[in-house]
């Protein structure tokens, strides 16, 4: 049977849209626009309401005629895959366009959603959360870096992530394709474009881009209080991977360890199991807006670790008392953090603010404290009473 077969005999759905032909173009724009709010979805030129196959005569002029009146009547553009399908003898026209990191998307100016099997025009309520979202930074990951080239892009970084992502996730990618295709593949470039996401994450010097807004600065205090007396600091200003790296060696070297004796020479424990550390390294960056120019920091002082960066909460959806329970997730950067995911480093989002606060209470007996204001977000982790003296 055909691949497509099951989608044309399944009929219409909250994802799945039937037109009998291009005159009903405008209609299939704003179809395409509600299932880019939603979840994604699939429509058919040259099928019927009821599932009957009519066909449809398609040209190359055809689909760049379909390919141009969505880009031109969608805000932010909507660039969806076009295909000519043939199946039994007739021909008819695939669209598919995938839920956007960039929604709320308006088609002839206004908003759409999908309702069941119907286009509706999404609320102003619903358009002003999904606006809000939007505009505290989700997606930003996805936009074009319009100054960047191929050639600001560090191989060795690509590589070595392909080798840990086929390991760990058995993503099973050829680690000689050219690197342009690594960077399709992984959503990172779209029509031609480079990504924030591919510069911050694989950037061979992602300052030239993004001076000021990407960095993770570092340092451990004697005391619990002021800035002019530090044991050490650093900044780390390579890409996001190596950032990631150099942070978490700060962190691993910086905070007590024990050795407990055992038939192969010992077992070295760490003051935080490094899977709690791991979790809110993690959620500092992939949470972080990356629009505004300040640092991430992250401050071990003898009573407490701060992990501190501007980002966005999502609210409603979103709050300080939801992060201390299960709650959906929504990573400010889902491209970084797809990245990150691919590479085992950590597993369900959502879940991870419930794993550092579960750790550290098991460690120190103290529940982490989150707080956000003024568009900083923060997350206190205390230490042991013991290691205050």
């Amino acid at each position: 049977m055909n691949q497509y077969h099951g989608e044309l005999i399944s009929g219409e759905s909250d994802n799945l849209e039937f037109k009998r032909s291009t005159s009903l173009l405008k209609e299939a724009v704003q179809t395409l626009c509600a299932f880019a709010n939603h979840q994604g979805g699939v429509l058919y030129f040259g099928v019927t309401d009821d599932g009957t196959i009519v066909g449809q005569p398609v040209s190359d002029d055809t689909l760049r005629n379909i390919a141009n009146t969505v880009k031109l009547n969608t805000d932010p553009k909507l660039y969806p895959q076009i295909e000519k399908i043939e199946i039994e003898g007739n021909t008819r026209v695939r669209v598919c366009v995938e839920q956007s990191p960039l929604k709320p998307h308006v088609a002839y100016g206004r908003p759409y959603i999908r309702v069941g099997t119907t286009t509706q025009q999404l609320s102003q309520d619903h358009y002003q959360i999904l606006l809000q979202q939007r505009n505290n930074g989700y997606g930003f990951d996805f936009q074009p870096c319009s100054a960047a080239r191929l050639s600001d892009i560090d191989e060795l970084s690509v590589q070595t992530f392909l080798e840990t992502a086929n390991a760990v996730r058995d993503l099973n990618q050829n680690l000689y394709l050219p690197i342009d295709q690594v960077l399709d593949k992984l959503d990172l470039v779209k029509e031609g474009a480079i990504s924030n996401a591919a510069v911050l994450l694989f950037g061979k010097n992602p300052d030239r881009f993004f001076a000021g807004h990407y960095e993770i600065k570092v340092g451990s205090f004697p005391s619990d209080s002021g800035y002019d007396e530090l044991t050490n600091a650093h900044e780390y200003t390579g890409n996001l991977l190596t950032a990631y790296g150099s942070a978490m060696d700060f962190l691993l070297n910086t905070l007590r360890k024990s050795y407990v004796k055992g038939e192969q020479g010992g077992i070295e424990r760490f003051e935080f199991p490094q899977g709690l550390l791991r979790e809110a390294l993690i959620n500092m960056i992939v949470h972080r807006d990356y629009r505004v120019d300040v640092k991430s920091t992250l401050e071990v002082r003898p009573s407490s670790i701060l992990f501190y960066n501007p980002a966005q909460l999502f609210t409603p959806i979103i709050t300080i008392e939801s992060l201390k329970r299960h709650h959906p997730s929504r990573p400010g950067n889902k491209l970084i953090a797809k990245i990150f995911y691919l590479m085992g480093l950590f597993e369900n989002w959502g879940g991870g603010t419930l794993k550092i606060m579960e750790a550290a209470k098991q460690r120190s007996g103290l529940e982490p404290e989150f707080d956000f204001r003024d568009g900083m977000f923060s997350l206190s982790i205390f230490r042991e009473t013991s290691a205050n003296g």
